[in-house]
C-alpha cells in the first residue's frame, strides 16, 4: 500500500521495489489529525518529512505572536528538504490541515547514507528541491502581484482538486483574502461556467483569460 502512494511522489516514481524497500526500512508512518504540528519553527530535524497524503500548511510567527502563512501543501512530496539536509532549524511550523494526514518520517543519518552510496537518490532529491524553487515563485506571484481575482484563478488552475476537495476558508487562508472575497469571485466564476458548483473546472481557456497579463 505505501509502496504504490509512494510511486506518486516525483522523486519515487522511478524507483525499483528494492530501492522502494531501501526507503520505508528506514521509516516509520506518521498520521495527525487536523490542527496537530509535524514540526515547529526553530526545531532541529530528526527525520526527512514527506507528505503521503493530506493538507499541510506551513506558517511562521512574528513578533506580536500573528500567523503568517508561508505555504500549503497537498500533493505527495517531500517537505522541508533543505534543512533535514543541511541539518539547520526549521523555517517554519508545518501543521496538518486536514482530519488526518499521512507523512512519511525518514531517519535522516540512515537515508543520508544512502544518498551518499547511491547517485540515484542524491539526483531525485535535487529534482525535489528544483520544484520547490517554482513553488516558491508561484508563492511570490501570488501575494505579490496578483490581484484577488487572478490569484483565485491561478489556484485553480495549479491545483484543480484542492478547489474541490479543500475547506474555502482554508484556501482563503492559504490566498491570504478574506473568505467573503473569496466566496464572490467562486461565484462570479460559476456564474461565467468557469467552474461548476464544487468547483471542478469546466473551462480552461476563459479561466486563462484572468491569468494573461
Amino acid at each position: 500500500m505505501i509502496n504504490e502512494q509512494l510511486k506518486k511522489i516525483e522523486i519515487f516514481k522511478n524507483l525499483t521495489e528494492v530501492e522502494l524497500e531501501k526507503i520505508i526500512n528506514i521509516s516509520v508512518i506518521k498520521k495527525l489529525s487536523r490542527e496537530n504540528v509535524l514540526f515547529y519553527e526553530g526545531e532541529k530535524p530528526k527525520f526527512f518529512y514527506v507528505l503521503v497524503d493530506g493538507f499541510v500548511k506551513f506558517y511562521k510567527t512574528d513578533l506580536k505572536g500573528n500567523e503568517i502563512v508561508i505555504q500549503f501543501f497537498t500533493q505527495p512530496m517531500f517537505l522541508a528538504e533543505m534543512p533535514s539536509f543541511e541539518n539547520i532549524p526549521f523555517p517554519a511550523t508545518a501543521i496538518s490541515m486536514k482530519d488526518e494526514s499521512c507523512f512519511l518520517l525518514i531517519e535522516r543519518e540512515k537515508f543520508l547514507l544512502l544518498l551518499n552510496s547511491d547517485p540515484k537518490f542524491g539526483l531525485y532529491l535535487i529534482k525535489s528541491l528544483s520544484q520547490k524553487v517554482r513553488s516558491l515563485e508561484q508563492v511570490i506571484n501570488r501575494n505579490l502581484i496578483y490581484d484577488a481575482m487572478t490569484k483565485v484563478c491561478s489556484f485553480i488552475k495549479e491545483n484543480p482538486k484542492d478547489i474541490v476537495d479543500t475547506k474555502h476558508k482554508d484556501i482563503a487562508i492559504v490566498l491570504n483574502m478574506a473568505p467573503e472575497t473569496l466566496s464572490r469571485i467562486l461565484k462570479k466564476l460559476k456564474n461565467l461556467n468557469i467552474i461548476d458548483k464544487k468547483g471542478t473546472l469546466l473551462d480552461e481557456e476563459k479561466l486563462e483569460m484572468f491569468l494573461a497579463f
